[in-house]
């Protein structure tokens, strides 16, 4: 192996500049307008600190939840020569501080029995500047902001003031779920006794939620969705995936095609139209991909496609009289060209 050098900084820093120029489209005019706005911030460094560790707080509207065995893995290994300073931020004219970076080796600090804890410490009038510097600190890191993450801070923002279009869509998304009384939340969370939402029912797909914002940022689409699967499948917990990504593309499909006009209750209609032949709307999502790798051999399970054309040719197989837009012939799963999968339908089944 190469012996690695050791080599002064500012070497570092010109060999750095000229790569950026080089090979990453960083122009001078880039570079000196980014300079400018460093030096005209009119903000210093926060001030290094020991704070005492009863004196902190972490908002978990903003924080991600503790990870245990991250915890544990501290305090094995645990060297304070190597504890770098936690950040942290105090609303000026408030008493608390909030830490929002190294919330676990602050956790276990205190586990060792440490009274106190090296911070450095932001002086801000900004009420979301934790929210921001937590998403600025984690987002670029190996272990990367989950959209639920993204979908707290967000909320925060708007409960904050803010009125960006993604805090208000977030805001807006997260109404559908309140009304509906559905959790919105990761399965891992929900099954968590500490962290379980109070409701009957949930979701888990936030990226397919914000995509239904994207088509309709008034949220009505989001709602009806929701809605037509908790009513049509009332006995499960789950709101299941492949149904609402079905239910999701069909809309889509329907919103970029002038000739297609759905009738209000359509989702409903094609929900229990199915249901007359699978109970479980997890069994629908299954069959449709016991059925998609019957008719696309060797093809991956593309979920939009797969799931809108499964249930349209379903609904039609079992009687439904809605003209449902679809992707065209190559995307056709085969169930009304009888190409269907052995055992797909329950046993005496028939057209």
């Amino acid at each position: 192996m190469a012996k690695r050098l050791t080599r002064k900084l500012t070497d570092v820093v010109a060999e750095v500049e000229q790569q950026l120029k080089a090979h990453y489209n960083v122009t001078q005019k880039d570079l000196d307008a980014w300079r400018h706005r460093a030096k005209n911030l009119g903000l210093d460094f926060p001030e290094s600190t020991t704070v005492s560790i009863d004196e902190l707080y972490i908002d978990y509207e903003v924080q991600r939840d503790v990870l245990h065995k991250h915890i544990i893995n501290i305090m094995k290994k645990w060297d304070p020569r190597i504890c770098s300073p936690g950040s942290a931020c105090r609303i000026v004219g408030k008493k608390w501080t909030y830490l929002y970076d190294a919330q676990h080796r602050t956790v276990a600090a205190a586990l060792l029995g440490y009274t106190v804890i090296p911070c450095a410490v932001v002086e801000t009038n900004d009420p979301n500047f934790s929210s921001y510097a937590f998403e600025m600190l984690n987002d670029t890191g190996v272990k990367r902001l989950t959209p639920g993450d993204l979908h707290r801070n967000a909320l925060v923002r708007y409960k904050n003031g803010s009125r960006e279009k993604r805090n208000v869509d977030a805001r807006t998304m997260q109404d559908q779920f309140d009304y509906l009384l559905i959790d919105l939340q990761d399965k891992n969370s929900r099954q968590s006794d500490n962290l379980r939402g109070d409701h009957d029912y949930f979701f888990s797909h936030f990226k397919y939620a914000q995509k239904s914002i994207e088509i309709d940022d008034s949220g009505k689409i989001l709602c009806n969705i929701l809605k037509s699967i908790k009513e049509t499948f009332p006995l499960q917990e789950e709101i299941d995936q492949g149904v609402y990504i079905g239910l999701l593309e069909i809309q889509r499909l329907a919103g970029t095609n002038v000739n297609v006009d759905l009738p209000p209750d359509w989702m409903k209609q094609v929900l229990e139209t199915c249901k007359s032949v699978f109970k479980s709307s997890h069994l629908v999502h299954a069959k449709a991909k016991v059925q998609w790798e019957h008719s696309h051999p060797g093809a991956g399970w593309v979920a939009p496609v797969a799931m809108s054309n499964f249930l349209r040719e379903l609904y039609m197989y079992a009687g439904g009289k809605i003209a449902l837009p679809f992707h065209g012939a190559g995307s056709t799963v085969g169930i009304l060209d009888a190409n269907i999968a052995s055992g797909l339908f329950p046993q005496g089944e028939t057209k």
